[in-house]
């Protein structure tokens, strides 16, 4: 529960730090409470102004992530809010309101007031921000891009990747055509179009072995029932090459003598490409 706490709270955060969006919906509902407008459409007022302390509220925010399951994150919650409905009704509200029946006689009282809320809903959309260090030295995925334009660069046609997820987060990115073992979905399940759409426990564990392995070539991971379980490198290969896999990226934190018995095992070489062993057929 503690975790859960923690996370709508965290994704509260996540959920207003791009843009004030929020603000807006927050303020349009207190808008049409002080008003007296929420009184032509009560019931929706009433149910929307609830869900949205469910939603920001992080014990019911916990509660309505637990009930969604943790296949969804928390933004997913908002989706019982509309905001964007309330927001237009407010914003209608208040212009009918200076525009007095939207006739030319309101235009010198309305006209400045629209530009002022048209003004609002862009800077409360964050545009020209969206959150992300754009900077050379703040792309995380430059590196990914020029390791991943090495590795494509040796790669024959009908190839298949096998890479940590720092690289395969930009793999189709930097080359559409490049064929993956597994995608993002591994790891971030919220872009599975079904619950039920999942890997193979086989393949979830070389991404465990492949984001864990240390220096030694094993990686200690934890199973669906809490038990302690270890994988090793030698086995791992051999199933991602029974699975078509025909090269491998590793991270250099691996003992190059066991980059070089993982690529006997592959039946190809071992080469070093900027911080990673890439192993190929």
């Amino acid at each position: 529960m503690t975790e859960l706490l923690a996370n709508a709270w965290k994704g509260w955060q996540q959920f207003t730090e791009a843009g004030k969006l929020a603000a807006l919906f927050l303020a349009s509902l207190l808008f049409l409470w002080l008003g007296g407008k929420y009184k032509t459409r009560k019931s929706f007022f009433v149910y929307t102004a609830l869900m949205t302390v469910c939603c920001i509220f992080p014990v019911t925010a916990a509660l309505l992530m637990l009930y969604q399951t943790k296949f969804y994150d928390y933004v997913w919650i908002w989706s019982t809010v509309p905001m964007t409905a309330v927001t237009a009704w407010a914003g209608t509200e208040l212009l009918d309101g200076q525009w007095q029946g939207f006739r030319i006689a309101g235009l010198k009282r309305g006209l400045p007031v629209t530009a002022l809320l048209l003004a609002m809903i862009l800077l409360c959309g964050g545009v020209g921000n969206d959150g992300y260090d754009r900077s050379p030295e703040g792309d995380l995925g430059a590196r990914a891009r020029e390791v991943l334009q090495a590795v494509t660069s040796q790669q024959q046609e009908g190839a298949c990747l096998w890479a940590p997820g720092e690289i395969l987060e930009y793999a189709r990115e930097a080359d559409p055509s490049v064929r993956l073992l597994y995608g993002r979905n591994m790891w971030d399940i919220a872009l599975n179009a079904y619950t039920y759409d999942t890997y193979p426990q086989e393949l979830r564990d070389l991404y465990l072995w492949m984001e864990n392995v240390d220096e030694t070539g094993e990686a200690v991971v934890t199973d669906d029932q809490g038990e302690k379980e270890i994988l090793r490198g030698e086995d791992c290969v051999r199933i991602a090459a029974k699975a078509g896999v025909t090269d491998i990226l590793l991270p250099d934190r691996i003992e190059s003598e066991k980059a070089e018995e993982y690529a006997a095992i592959l039946g190809g070489k071992s080469v070093q490409v900027d911080g990673y062993y890439l192993l190929s057929r």
